[in-house]
Protein backbone atom coordinates (compact mmCIF):
# COMPACT_ATOMS: atom_id res chain seq x y z
CA UNK A 1 0.00 0.00 0.00
CA UNK A 2 1.57 3.27 -1.14
CA UNK A 3 -0.35 6.31 0.05
CA UNK A 4 0.11 9.79 -1.36
CA UNK A 5 -0.32 13.15 0.38
CA UNK A 6 -3.47 15.09 -0.44
CA UNK A 7 -5.13 18.31 0.67
CA UNK A 8 -8.82 18.00 1.43
CA UNK A 9 -11.22 20.65 0.14
CA UNK A 10 -11.29 22.16 3.65
CA UNK A 11 -7.51 22.70 3.57
CA UNK A 12 -6.52 19.90 5.95
CA UNK A 13 -3.74 17.53 4.90
CA UNK A 14 -4.19 13.77 4.68
CA UNK A 15 -2.90 10.68 2.92
CA UNK A 16 -4.84 8.90 0.22
CA UNK A 17 -5.06 5.46 -1.32
CA UNK A 18 -7.15 5.50 -4.50
CA UNK A 19 -7.32 2.44 -6.75
CA UNK A 20 -8.85 4.62 -9.48
CA UNK A 21 -10.74 3.58 -12.57
CA UNK A 22 -14.39 3.82 -13.59
CA UNK A 23 -15.68 1.27 -11.09
CA UNK A 24 -18.25 2.19 -8.42
CA UNK A 25 -16.65 4.30 -5.69
CA UNK A 26 -16.14 2.72 -2.27
CA UNK A 27 -14.79 4.89 0.56
CA UNK A 28 -13.24 3.30 3.66
CA UNK A 29 -13.41 5.23 6.95
CA UNK A 30 -11.19 4.04 9.81
CA UNK A 31 -11.76 4.20 13.55
CA UNK A 32 -10.20 5.84 16.59
CA UNK A 33 -6.38 5.87 16.74
CA UNK A 34 -6.08 3.94 13.47
CA UNK A 35 -5.09 4.94 9.95
CA UNK A 36 -5.57 3.80 6.38
CA UNK A 37 -3.16 0.88 7.02
CA UNK A 38 -5.90 -0.87 8.98
CA UNK A 39 -7.58 -1.69 5.63
CA UNK A 40 -4.58 -3.42 4.08
CA UNK A 41 -5.96 -6.94 4.51
CA UNK A 42 -9.08 -6.21 2.43
CA UNK A 43 -8.04 -3.32 0.17
CA UNK A 44 -6.72 -5.34 -2.78
CA UNK A 45 -9.71 -7.70 -2.82
CA UNK A 46 -12.20 -4.84 -2.75
CA UNK A 47 -10.25 -2.99 -5.46
CA UNK A 48 -10.94 -5.79 -7.93
CA UNK A 49 -14.55 -4.64 -8.19
CA UNK A 50 -14.59 -1.08 -6.83
CA UNK A 51 -12.71 2.17 -6.98
CA UNK A 52 -11.51 1.95 -3.40
CA UNK A 53 -10.53 5.11 -1.55
CA UNK A 54 -8.96 5.01 1.92
CA UNK A 55 -7.64 8.04 3.77
CA UNK A 56 -6.37 9.17 7.15
CA UNK A 57 -9.04 11.02 9.10
CA UNK A 58 -7.63 14.35 10.33
CA UNK A 59 -6.32 13.83 13.83
CA UNK A 60 -4.89 10.40 13.03
CA UNK A 61 -2.45 8.61 10.75
CA UNK A 62 -0.31 11.20 8.99
CA UNK A 63 -3.13 13.71 8.57
CA UNK A 64 -3.36 17.22 10.02
CA UNK A 65 -4.15 17.61 13.70
CA UNK A 66 -6.17 20.85 13.87
CA UNK A 67 -7.42 22.38 17.11
CA UNK A 68 -10.93 21.01 16.63
CA UNK A 69 -13.68 19.24 18.53
CA UNK A 70 -13.04 15.77 17.02
CA UNK A 71 -16.69 14.91 17.41
CA UNK A 72 -19.16 13.21 15.07
CA UNK A 73 -19.93 16.32 12.98
CA UNK A 74 -16.20 17.00 12.58
CA UNK A 75 -15.46 13.52 11.23
CA UNK A 76 -18.59 13.47 9.08
CA UNK A 77 -17.42 16.72 7.50
CA UNK A 78 -14.10 15.09 6.56
CA UNK A 79 -15.95 12.52 4.43
CA UNK A 80 -17.73 15.33 2.61
CA UNK A 81 -14.46 17.20 2.12
CA UNK A 82 -12.79 14.09 0.70
CA UNK A 83 -15.61 13.45 -1.75
CA UNK A 84 -15.62 17.09 -2.82
CA UNK A 85 -11.86 17.04 -3.38
CA UNK A 86 -12.06 13.86 -5.48
CA UNK A 87 -15.23 15.05 -7.25
CA UNK A 88 -17.13 11.94 -6.16
CA UNK A 89 -20.81 12.83 -6.07
CA UNK A 90 -21.99 9.57 -4.45
CA UNK A 91 -20.27 6.45 -3.12
CA UNK A 92 -20.65 3.31 -1.08
CA UNK A 93 -19.31 3.98 2.42
CA UNK A 94 -17.69 1.45 4.75
CA UNK A 95 -16.61 2.33 8.26
CA UNK A 96 -16.06 0.74 11.64
CA UNK A 97 -16.32 2.09 15.18
CA UNK A 98 -15.69 5.85 15.04
CA UNK A 99 -15.61 5.66 11.26
CA UNK A 100 -19.07 4.09 11.19
CA UNK A 101 -20.32 6.83 13.51
CA UNK A 102 -18.78 9.41 11.15
CA UNK A 103 -20.86 7.96 8.31
CA UNK A 104 -24.04 8.40 10.37
CA UNK A 105 -23.13 12.04 11.01
CA UNK A 106 -22.24 12.55 7.35
CA UNK A 107 -25.71 11.30 6.44
CA UNK A 108 -27.41 14.13 8.32
CA UNK A 109 -26.75 16.54 5.44
CA UNK A 110 -25.58 14.16 2.70
CA UNK A 111 -27.99 11.22 2.45
CA UNK A 112 -28.08 11.68 -1.33
CA UNK A 113 -24.33 11.02 -1.53
CA UNK A 114 -24.54 7.56 0.06
CA UNK A 115 -25.35 4.65 -2.23
CA UNK A 116 -25.09 1.91 0.40
CA UNK A 117 -23.37 1.79 3.77
CA UNK A 118 -21.55 -0.83 5.80
CA UNK A 119 -21.37 0.02 9.50
CA UNK A 120 -19.13 -2.22 11.60
CA UNK A 121 -19.52 -1.92 15.39
CA UNK A 122 -20.61 1.72 15.46
CA UNK A 123 -20.66 3.44 18.84
CA UNK A 124 -23.73 4.96 20.42
CA UNK A 125 -26.14 2.01 20.42
CA UNK A 126 -25.72 1.01 24.06
CA UNK A 127 -24.40 2.55 27.26
CA UNK A 128 -21.84 -0.06 28.29
CA UNK A 129 -18.23 0.07 27.09
CA UNK A 130 -15.09 -1.65 28.33
CA UNK A 131 -13.98 -0.12 31.68
CA UNK A 132 -10.56 0.81 30.28
CA UNK A 133 -12.26 3.27 27.96
CA UNK A 134 -13.64 5.20 30.94
CA UNK A 135 -10.27 6.22 32.39
CA UNK A 136 -9.61 9.11 29.96
CA UNK A 137 -12.89 10.70 31.06
CA UNK A 138 -11.73 11.03 34.68
CA UNK A 139 -11.39 14.63 35.92
CA UNK A 140 -7.86 16.09 36.08
CA UNK A 141 -5.91 12.91 35.35
CA UNK A 142 -7.97 11.50 32.49
CA UNK A 143 -6.01 13.19 29.73
CA UNK A 144 -2.74 11.93 31.20
CA UNK A 145 -4.06 8.38 31.65
CA UNK A 146 -5.38 8.29 28.10
CA UNK A 147 -2.22 9.41 26.35
CA UNK A 148 -1.42 7.31 23.25
CA UNK A 149 1.86 6.00 24.66
CA UNK A 150 3.47 2.78 23.42
CA UNK A 151 2.08 0.91 26.45
CA UNK A 152 -1.40 2.35 26.07
CA UNK A 153 -1.38 1.64 22.34
CA UNK A 154 -0.46 -1.99 22.95
CA UNK A 155 -3.20 -2.28 25.57
CA UNK A 156 -5.78 -0.66 23.29
CA UNK A 157 -4.96 -2.93 20.36
CA UNK A 158 -5.06 -5.99 22.58
CA UNK A 159 -8.45 -4.89 23.90
CA UNK A 160 -9.87 -4.29 20.43
CA UNK A 161 -8.49 -7.43 18.76
CA UNK A 162 -9.79 -10.79 19.94
CA UNK A 163 -6.89 -13.01 18.84
CA UNK A 164 -3.57 -11.68 20.15
CA UNK A 165 -1.74 -13.09 17.12
CA UNK A 166 -3.43 -10.39 15.05
CA UNK A 167 -1.76 -7.68 17.14
CA UNK A 168 1.17 -7.78 14.75
CA UNK A 169 4.51 -6.07 15.18
CA UNK A 170 3.82 -4.02 12.06
CA UNK A 171 0.45 -2.82 13.35
CA UNK A 172 1.93 -1.84 16.72
CA UNK A 173 4.84 0.00 15.10
CA UNK A 174 2.53 1.88 12.74
CA UNK A 175 0.24 2.87 15.60
CA UNK A 176 3.17 4.07 17.73
CA UNK A 177 4.69 6.05 14.87
CA UNK A 178 1.48 7.93 14.23
CA UNK A 179 0.85 8.48 17.94
CA UNK A 180 4.26 10.17 18.20
CA UNK A 181 3.22 12.95 15.79
CA UNK A 182 2.65 16.29 17.51
CA UNK A 183 -0.98 16.88 18.40
CA UNK A 184 -1.88 13.20 18.73
CA UNK A 185 -2.55 13.39 22.48
CA UNK A 186 -5.07 16.17 21.85
CA UNK A 187 -6.86 14.51 18.94
CA UNK A 188 -7.04 11.08 20.60
CA UNK A 189 -8.29 12.38 23.93
CA UNK A 190 -10.89 14.71 22.41
CA UNK A 191 -12.20 12.05 20.05
CA UNK A 192 -12.49 9.50 22.84
CA UNK A 193 -14.23 11.68 25.43
CA UNK A 194 -16.62 12.98 22.78
CA UNK A 195 -18.07 9.49 22.59
CA UNK A 196 -17.40 8.11 26.08
CA UNK A 197 -17.94 9.64 29.51
CA UNK A 198 -17.70 8.36 33.06
CA UNK A 199 -21.11 6.69 32.72
CA UNK A 200 -20.28 5.04 29.40
CA UNK A 201 -21.44 5.93 25.90
CA UNK A 202 -22.54 9.50 25.34
CA UNK A 203 -24.98 11.04 22.79
CA UNK A 204 -27.11 7.90 22.50
CA UNK A 205 -30.27 9.89 21.73
CA UNK A 206 -28.48 11.74 18.94
CA UNK A 207 -27.19 8.47 17.51
CA UNK A 208 -30.66 6.96 17.63
CA UNK A 209 -32.08 9.95 15.78
CA UNK A 210 -29.39 9.73 13.09
CA UNK A 211 -30.06 6.02 12.72
CA UNK A 212 -33.84 6.40 12.45
CA UNK A 213 -33.36 8.91 9.64
CA UNK A 214 -30.74 6.90 7.77
CA UNK A 215 -32.40 5.89 4.50
CA UNK A 216 -29.69 4.08 2.45
CA UNK A 217 -29.55 0.29 2.54
CA UNK A 218 -27.21 -0.70 5.34
CA UNK A 219 -25.22 -3.75 6.42
CA UNK A 220 -24.32 -3.87 10.11
CA UNK A 221 -21.28 -6.00 10.97
CA UNK A 222 -20.18 -7.01 14.47
CA UNK A 223 -17.71 -9.37 16.07
CA UNK A 224 -19.23 -11.75 18.60
CA UNK A 225 -16.18 -11.26 20.83
CA UNK A 226 -16.12 -7.44 20.65
CA UNK A 227 -14.82 -6.14 23.99
CA UNK A 228 -15.16 -2.46 23.07
CA UNK A 229 -18.87 -2.28 22.19
CA UNK A 230 -20.76 -5.43 23.23
CA UNK A 231 -22.11 -7.57 20.39
CA UNK A 232 -25.62 -7.40 21.85
CA UNK A 233 -25.79 -3.75 20.75
CA UNK A 234 -25.83 -4.90 17.12
CA UNK A 235 -29.53 -5.67 17.56
CA UNK A 236 -30.18 -2.11 18.74
CA UNK A 237 -28.51 -0.72 15.64
CA UNK A 238 -30.49 -2.93 13.25
CA UNK A 239 -33.74 -2.12 15.05
CA UNK A 240 -33.20 1.62 14.62
CA UNK A 241 -31.87 1.69 11.05
CA UNK A 242 -34.82 1.61 8.60
CA UNK A 243 -33.27 -0.71 5.99
CA UNK A 244 -30.55 -2.78 7.64
CA UNK A 245 -29.48 -6.37 7.96
CA UNK A 246 -26.96 -7.90 10.35
CA UNK A 247 -23.90 -10.11 9.87
CA UNK A 248 -22.01 -11.42 12.89
CA UNK A 249 -18.44 -12.76 12.85
CA UNK A 250 -17.05 -15.46 15.11
CA UNK A 251 -13.55 -15.26 16.61
CA UNK A 252 -13.69 -11.53 16.00
CA UNK A 253 -13.41 -8.44 18.13
CA UNK A 254 -13.70 -4.78 17.15
CA UNK A 255 -11.79 -4.79 13.83
CA UNK A 256 -13.57 -7.29 11.53
CA UNK A 257 -11.72 -6.12 8.42
CA UNK A 258 -8.42 -6.92 10.17
CA UNK A 259 -9.38 -10.01 12.14
CA UNK A 260 -11.63 -11.77 9.61
CA UNK A 261 -10.63 -10.21 6.28
CA UNK A 262 -12.01 -12.93 4.00
CA UNK A 263 -15.37 -13.06 5.76
CA UNK A 264 -15.47 -9.26 5.83
CA UNK A 265 -14.71 -8.99 2.12
CA UNK A 266 -17.31 -11.56 1.12
CA UNK A 267 -19.99 -9.94 3.27
CA UNK A 268 -19.28 -6.46 1.89
CA UNK A 269 -19.00 -7.66 -1.70
CA UNK A 270 -22.27 -9.60 -1.55
CA UNK A 271 -24.12 -6.69 0.03
CA UNK A 272 -22.85 -4.02 -2.36
CA UNK A 273 -23.60 -6.18 -5.41
CA UNK A 274 -27.03 -7.25 -4.26
CA UNK A 275 -29.79 -6.29 -6.67
CA UNK A 276 -32.60 -4.01 -5.60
Amino acid sequence: MIAVPMTLSNGLETRLLDSGGNKPALILVHGLANSLEIWQRVYASLAEDFRVVAFDLPGFGQASRPDSAYDGPFFGAQIASLMDRLEIEAANLVGYSMGASAILHFSKAHQHRIKRAVLAAPGGFGRRVHPLMLFPALPLIGKWLGRPTALNNQTTLRLAIYDASNVTKELVETTNAHAAIAGSEMSFHRALITGVGLLGTRHMFETAELARNFQPKCLVLWGNQDRVFPAEYSKNAVALLPDARLKMFEACGHYPQWEQPQAFYHAVYAFLNEKG
